[in-house]
């Protein structure tokens, strides 16, 4: 699962496929009209939300759209490709391996690489799939120490899930120069292991970025004994993983120095390591404040060549500024906000623009922190949660504004596509908390809590039992809360500022809003807060969009809700929640498979570990992209881009 932007989608969201005589497979649509090489694509970012992170080995806190589908993606793509034709399913055409056989009950998974090269010319092998996993084992190993400012080891890898990828992985090791092998510690659902787990991995040039520093050699550090050994009667090229510690060398130490060379987003473009790319395009100029112009790799050695000369993401701090780049005809492809949607037709008409919702394999929420000392005990009372949520008017911000693009969200399960065979009846049918806010009043009251509608509510009935505020509540305490949102966006900021009101004039909930740009919010949210390490720097932290599934991509939440999981903002634990994860990754066959996500999904619509806000197109893609760019739809529904697949008509 990814973070999306609010008004480009995501990962917290970018463009979709199809050209001229697309081969089957690559996605988007055939197009009858002549088209010609060439021309430059000027690309929207989200608002307040640039690019900021380049190395595909992304920490929580970077873990977005906006840093991989609609960034590195098109220079580092990942081993297995999501999104095909619109979608949300494996592409194997644009997959750099084969798909993969398992064996041994499923214990054992065989990985057999295409004949890709990297843009020095270098061929693309095992070792290079080998280099990613190294340096993820020692970037997500509990004991490793933290670096700089970031919450988890070496960089801490935002997809961690305790037990999970690589923990599940007792051994893996090349078997050829463009073959692998992985040893698993149980047997897992096939489609589960590919969709979700080897659907993280993105091969890294092993030979040109294992380095300890800017000034030292190319080795094999990542290899060393200190983080590595060899599998036993095997060749040096098969490892099984180890503690790093302290290590200050080994796989931790060249992921720290590639995290430290990430975060210097001023020597992107000029950077040596960043120039040897996979992906259909190389980065030609980069700033700080997230312009990005992408240029083709000419030895690009998947299908669908870019024939467009430059493909240039522009930054916007409002999506007002934004909205006004389009409404010049600045754009190719853009964003119009759903304050601006009676705009449409005369963009249509002065410009050419082409109007297109773009919609997503994702959900939209924000998390409570449940780690904070002071107001975590009373989000931890499911009751409050209850009526918190009963006074979220969904269907009045869809009409008001939301401009009709989006649905009502009561789940983790999307619910697109159309009867998405993932949601489950329960999801699918009428929310189990409509707005409601006599509920909502009734709920507090019925647990202690002397409610003052247009003032602010506090404990009046201290205690633990049935009828009583709950556990570490104080008499008096009052129902004030901090909420921090994503800056730039006019819709959100009319929801944050609705959702203000209803609570304060309905409950006597108070909200303290302020604002913040999109990758601090995330960096505020997912700072790792636990239980154990409990933080009291945010309360409610909204990005401004909610959670797209990749690289995860069926949608069983052990990311986003697992105990301890990288991407778990706010802390959410609970057994049964777990034990329904577990229970969807050994699944033995579909039917098993659905059973089980229906158990979990079910479960997180009646226990609201999150508060439900309105799911919108990806998130906020109201796109309106210029009539002589082909190749745009369909729309990608993980927001991922492929410029290499656009053409200019002629």
């Amino acid at each position: 699962m990814r973070r999306v932007t609010w008004p480009t989608i995501l990962r917290p969201l970018g463009v979709a496929a199809g050209v001229v005589l697309l081969l089957a497979g690559c996605g988007g649509a055939v197009s009858s009209h002549h088209t010609t090489t060439g021309g430059v694509v000027t690309f929207a970012e989200g608002a307040a939300a640039p690019p900021n992170y380049i190395f595909p080995l992304e920490p929580s806190a970077d873990f977005s759209v906006t840093n991989s589908e609609q960034f590195s993606y098109m220079m580092y793509p990942p081993l297995y490709w999501f999104g095909n034709n619109g979608e949300p399913s494996l592409n194997p055409n644009l997959s750099i391996a084969n798909p993969p056989t398992f064996s041994a009950g499923d214990t054992v998974v065989n990985i057999t690489l295409k004949h890709w090269q990297w843009s020095n010319g270098q061929p693309l092998t095992s070792r290079d799939v080998i280099f990613w996993l190294n340096l993820l084992s020692a970037s997500t190993d509990p004991n490793a120490p933290a670096i700089g400012s970031q919450s988890a080891p070496g960089p801490g890898w935002g997809a961690a899930v305790p037990g999970g990828f690589p923990e599940n992985v007792v051994s893996y090791g090349a078997t050829g120069t463009y073959s692998l092998t992985m040893k698993l510690n149980a047997s897992y659902n096939p489609t589960w292991f590919l969709y979700n787990e080897l659907s993280q991995i993105v091969p890294m040039p092993q030979a040109s970025w294992d380095e300890l520093s800017s000034s030292g050699p190319v080795g094999n550090y990542d290899a060393s004994a200190e983080t590595r050994v060899p599998l036993s009667g095997t060749s040096p090229a098969q490892y099984v993983p180890q503690n790093p510690g302290n290590a200050t060398s080994g796989a931790l130490g060249v992921a720290q120095f590639l995290n430290s060379q990430s975060q210097d987003l001023g020597t992107y473009a000029s950077n040596r390591l960043w120039q040897v790319v996979d992906g259909p395009f190389r980065l030609a100029q980069f700033t700080s404040s997230g312009y990005a112009k992408l240029v083709p790799n000419r030895d690009y050695s998947g299908p669908s060549k870019p024939t467009i000369s430059a493909f240039i993401e522009e930054p916007f701090t409002t999506d007002t500024a934004e909205f006004d780049a389009l409404a010049a005809g600045a754009l190719t492809f853009g964003f119009i906000p759903p304050q601006d949607i009676s705009q449409k037709a005369s963009l249509e008409r002065r410009f050419g623009y082409t109007f297109a919702p773009w919609y997503g394999f994702a959900f939209t929420y924000f998390p409570y922190n449940f780690t904070n000392p002071t107001v975590g005990p009373i989000f931890r009372q499911l009751y409050f949660r209850q009526a918190f949520q009963s006074l979220i008017n969904q269907p009045q911000y869809i009409k008001d504004f939301l401009a009709g693009y989006a649905t009502v969200t009561d789940g983790p399960v999307p619910t697109y596509p159309a009867h998405n065979p993932d949601e489950s009846p329960l999801e699918a049918g009428t929310p189990p908390y409509p707005y409601n806010p006599s509920r909502a009043v009734s709920l507090l009251r019925d647990h202690g809590w002397t409610v003052v509608p247009g003032g602010t509510s506090y404990c009046s009935r201290p205690g633990d039992g049935t009828a009583d505020c709950g556990a570490g509540i104080a008499n008096g305490q009052k129902l004030q809360f901090s909420l921090l949102y994503a800056s730039g966006s006019v819709s959100l900021t009319n929801e944050m500022e609705a959702m203000q009101s209803a609570l304060h004039s309905q409950a006597g909930i108070d909200l303290t809003l302020s604002t913040a740009p999109f990758s601090q919010v995330l960096a505020t949210a997912f700072n790792g807060c636990t239980m154990a390490n409990p933080c009291s720097g945010w309360e409610l932290a909204n990005w401004g969009g909610g959670w797209s599934y990749a690289p995860d991509y069926l949608p069983t939440g052990g990311e986003l809700f697992g105990c301890g999981s990288a991407s778990n903002g706010g802390d959410w634990c609970n057994s049964t929640t777990t034990a329904n994860i577990v229970a969807t990754h050994t699944a033995p066959n579909q039917a098993a498979e659905i059973a089980a996500l229906f158990r979990y999904e079910d479960q997180l619509a009646e226990q609201l570990p999150v508060v439900y806000v309105p799911t919108v197109p990806l998130l906020q893609g109201l796109v309106m992209y210029k009539s002589s760019l082909h190749g745009v739809t369909p729309l990608d529904p993980f927001g991922n881009v492929y410029p290499q697949m656009y053409r200019f008509a002629s």
